[in-house]
């Protein structure tokens, strides 16, 4: 279990609500709030969040648990579980000592290479792309064409180099929550995290004692986990050069300093 205490603020600057609530990738259907247990998980797009919900929905309707929210929010079932009434928001949020936050991070160069390939080539390949990503790939199209970069074609996926022109394009916290950086991602200016999980080392067990605390049994999780239903595919040849790696590096040098990956951790990749 990682205990990040550096990767979040203090007690005495941890954002009250409204600040939080104003910030550009706050969402309430990405923050699992449990006022009764003292307990906050913020999700992170690319890093496990989908099978967070998976999991953590299926676990407790086994467990007989209710959801939050009655049938009568129009919301879906899922979120009837996994979003919290309103005042509970903030009262996490104004009182923050209270809470045992946490959240689940990845390698950058990991995590954007992903968001390139999980919605952009898969997409691409597929019969249609995510429909997150519908009106974003003509932008992306246009982007390449006003700048001459490859891309501008839509006969092959949208290469990673000219992703990379586009993100750079764009100030942090403005941009896709799957690629924008972290720590804008996770509020983490703002939240003040007792727990930060790594992807790589960290996800079944950080999930397994995650869920035990809302009444899900450890080993359960764990055989779920052995079993992912969400993975987004691995990429057969290497993407990244010296090149790609340090413009990702720059990027993203804010989360590789604040969640502790090492700079040269692309080889491979």
């Amino acid at each position: 279990m990682s205990t990040t205490a550096s990767a979040s603020p203090s007690p005495s600057t941890a954002s009250r609500a409204w600040t939080i609530f104003r910030q550009p990738h706050f969402s309430p259907y990405k923050c699992y709030l449990r006022r009764d247990l003292g307990l906050g998980v913020l999700l992170n797009p690319k890093v496990g969040s989908t099978a967070f919900r998976k999991v953590l929905v299926e676990g407790l309707t086994n467990a007989g648990a209710r959801p939050q929210l009655g049938p009568w929010w129009p919301v879906s079932r899922t979120r009837r579980y996994t979003t919290a009434p309103l005042p509970d928001y903030f009262h996490a949020f104004n009182h923050q000592d209270a809470y045992d936050f946490r959240c689940f991070v990845r390698n950058p160069y990991a995590r954007v290479l992903s968001a390139w390939n999980d919605k952009l080539v898969k997409g691409f390949n597929s019969p249609d792309y995510p429909r997150s990503m519908r009106k974003l790939v003509p932008q992306l199209r246009r982007f390449a064409a006003e700048r001459d970069l490859p891309g501008a074609a839509d006969d092959a996926p949208f290469p990673f180099p000219s992703f990379l022109s586009y993100i750079e394009s764009q100030a942090e916290g403005t941009r896709n929550q799957h690629w924008d950086t972290q720590r804008s991602v996770l509020l983490a200016d703002h939240v003040r995290y007792r727990h930060t999980f790594h992807m790589e080392t960290e996800f079944v067990s950080g999930m397994a004692d995650t869920l035990a605390l809302v009444g899900i049994p450890a080993d359960w999780t764990a055989q779920k986990l052995a079993r992912p239903t969400n993975a987004s595919g691995k990429i057969k040849e290497p993407v990244y050069t010296d090149e790609l790696a340090e413009r990702v590096y720059q990027l993203y040098a804010v989360d590789f300093e604040r969640f502790g990956y090492d700079r040269d951790s692309w080889q491979g990749m």
